[in-house]
């Protein structure tokens, strides 16, 4: 598991950007993204044909899936109550893109959250989620091990 932050012009501020490698085919992977989100994200998913609204304690946030792949999201509605960030909306037009590659041994995951940069005030907390959800929950989820998704 790796945990970087990409940034390609020194004037624009770094996305979160991790990989994780899992044991498991690229569709298996692709399908614990898309169909299993509340076994390693949340137990509260409101999954539509072309989105998903994620809700964790008293705040969620909607993604529209877009292009062919519909790997990536586009953060369309955002209520994010964290102490400290009086913008609730700071989610709203970031992008989740994912990025699936299979391998001999199994799959490379990346996850770029566009948008998450060191000027979102939400910035600390975020990128710990993400820690939690992505580089940790997803990855035990798919690798045998016991995943931790958001219960509230």
């Amino acid at each position: 598991m790796s945990h970087t932050l990409s940034q390609s012009d020194t004037s624009v501020q770094p996305d979160y950007h991790a990989r994780i490698f899992v044991p498991v085919s690229a569709d298996l992977a692709r399908r614990a993204i898309f169909d299993q989100l509340t076994d390693w994200w949340s137990h509260r998913v409101d999954r539509t044909e072309d989105g998903a609204t994620v809700y964790f304690g008293n705040s969620h946030v909607r993604f529209v899936f877009e292009g062919k792949d519909q790997l990536h999201w586009r953060c369309v509605e955002a209520h994010m109550i964290i102490e400290g960030v009086p913008d609730t909306e700071e989610w709203q037009g970031t992008q989740l893109i994912w990025s699936i590659e299979e391998t001999q041994d199994g799959t490379n995951i990346a996850l770029t959250h566009k948008g998450l940069t060191d000027h979102l005030a939400c910035h600390d907390v975020c990128c710990r989620g993400w820690q939690t959800y992505f580089e940790t929950s997803l990855k035990a989820h798919l690798s045998g091990g016991t995943p931790t998704p958001e219960t509230r």
